[in-house]
């Protein structure tokens, strides 16, 4: 893929996943139910839009992470999911 120094890409660099995996249990939580909160966003006219936070909490508090650290981590996790996703538009257009 080009564009990517990572080693998982052919690359000869760090993976970011790597270098900027949490250290926190609360953080590893959050990157582990990934995948689940990424299938509770909210998509609008100009496609995604951000996280339904009711959602999120929910599953979270399911997997028994506390709603104050959660609380504090969804908006970051929110944006980094948004600013992706603006990327992938800014290459579609490419």
């Amino acid at each position: 893929m080009p564009g990517y120094a990572c080693a998982r890409f052919g690359g000869k660099g760090a993976c970011p996943e790597d270098l900027h995996a949490p250290q926190s249990r609360e953080g590893r939580a959050l990157l582990a139910l990934g995948h689940s909160l990424f299938h509770q966003r909210r998509i609008g006219a100009g496609g995604y839009a951000g996280l339904d936070m009711p959602a999120c909490l929910a599953l979270l508090a399911a997997q028994g992470l506390p709603d104050h650290i959660a609380i504090l981590l969804l908006p970051f996790w929110e944006a980094g999911l948004l600013e992706a996703a603006a990327r992938q538009r800014e290459d579609a257009r490419e």
